[in-house]
């Protein structure tokens, strides 16, 4: 058995080596200092390896980033050995094992992942207590949004739940590297992120399925008018909130954060446009419809310029009534996302479900206002070069036009 351990922990690697030799010249290059090393590239060896590089814990603005990166380029350059241990220290790896079409036992697979552990340690330079493990299965109801029952796997001495700070292209973000099987940061929608940055300025913004708020600090560093995110985590919305706090955007008029189901979100979202696109405004006005009950219409009618909608596969909170099942409820949450558009508004839609069967006809050709729809797949340009060769989502841009 330890005769092939230590093949395949030799197998991986070799791979690592390749990819880190590579990764990591691009990554410092675009100011990224978190990505995926190894994507389940070796069938036998069913883990995909993911790299954080964490910020110093005296650098916690966008400033002290910038000029810290600026320092510590400007070591490396001059082949400063410090430099280098001091980013091995504060580099750690989470090793996601996922499910084998075949079972083996505890003890074995622990000791698999032991060597699995050695070996990634060995390549990058980095402490084997920096090393974690954690079990992906498929996803099954809430999981995604729930702590680890069982804790994840730490070698060496280290017992501690790691929490820190880690940049990506200038923004910071707030890492938990233990209590949930996800760690705050979708590395995969890095592209589509900057998208939103790069085409958001001046425009109502909305965020749906918000989790960490990666997306809802993107665009209010593209100078976005407004930013709604909406979870229905309480957790995840305080997470966004940080997030957005700890890269200077602190204004509650302008960034906005609604714990609400997202499915019920967009539903009091249709009626109310229903109500005053259909003139139902004006017969509830001859109810003599109050001014606060006219005021929660329109805010409830509000649309916006940009939504991004990013949904779980599956979901059945205990917080609320509804499932979502992305499969089978793709098309009415796009939908209802394409009539709270405003003209030229633009809908992101993503999903990681390898099942969901899309199909255009689903969905209308106008909106409820009589708005035109147009779509097109631009999954292409969304993946960023740390999945290269994969397909970790799907993505579609849905614009409507008068």
């Amino acid at each position: 058995m330890e005769n092939k351990n230590e093949y395949q922990a030799q197998l991986f690697s070799n791979r690592l080596k390749k990819k880190y030799k590579e990764l990591r010249k691009w990554a410092r290059k675009n100011r990224i200092s978190c990505y995926r090393l190894y994507d389940r590239d070796i069938p036998e060896i069913p883990v995909s390896l993911d790299l954080y590089e964490f910020l110093p814990s005296d650098v916690t603005t966008p400033l002290e980033v910038a000029q810290f990166l600026s320092e510590q380029n400007a070591n490396l350059s001059a082949n400063n050995p410090q430099t280098e241990q001091d980013i091995k220290q504060r580099t750690y790896v989470i090793l996601y094992l996922y499910e084998r079409p075949y079972q083996k036992e505890d003890s074995e697979e622990k000791l698999w992942l032991s060597f699995m552990a050695q070996a990634a340690a060995e390549v990058l330079g980095i402490p084997l207590q920096n090393i974690i493990t954690k079990m992906r299965r498929h996803q099954k109801g809430k999981s995604q949004y729930e702590k680890i029952e069982d804790s994840p796997i730490m070698y060496g001495n280290n017992t501690q739940i790691i929490t820190g700070l880690v940049q990506e292209q200038g923004q910071i973000f707030k890492i938990n590297l233990g209590t949930y099987l996800d760690n705050g940061l979708f590395f995969d929608h890095r592209p589509l992120r900057s998208i939103v940055r790069d085409t958001c300025s001046n425009k109502d913004v909305l965020n749906l399925f918000c989790y960490t708020g990666s997306f809802s600090v993107y665009a209010a560093q593209g100078n976005a008018k407004s930013v709604e995110s909406v979870d229905l985590s309480n957790t995840y919305l305080a997470w966004a909130k940080e997030n957005l706090i700890q890269n200077g955007f602190s204004d509650k008029n302008k960034y906005i954060f609604t714990r609400q189901d997202c499915i019920q979100f967009l539903q009091e979202k249709a009626l109310a446009q229903k109500a005053i696109l259909n003139e139902e405004k004006n017969s509830v006005s001859n109810q003599r419809m109050t001014a606060s009950q006219n005021k929660d219409l329109i805010s409830k009618a509000k649309t916006y310029d940009l939504i991004i909608l990013d949904p779980p596969t599956f979901s059945n909170s205990k917080n609320t009534t509804n499932i979502l099942d992305i499969n089978k409820q793709w098309y009415q949450l796009v939908k209802d996302c394409l009539n709270i558009l405003n003209p030229n508004g633009i809908l992101y839609f993503s999903t990681n479900s390898e099942r969901l069967k899309f199909d255009i006809t689903k969905l209308p050709q106008i909106t409820i206002s009589g708005k035109k729809i147009s779509c097109n797949d631009i999954t292409s340009q969304t993946i960023p070069n740390d999945y290269t060769g994969s397909k970790p989502h799907r993505c579609w841009k849905f614009t409507v036009t008068d």
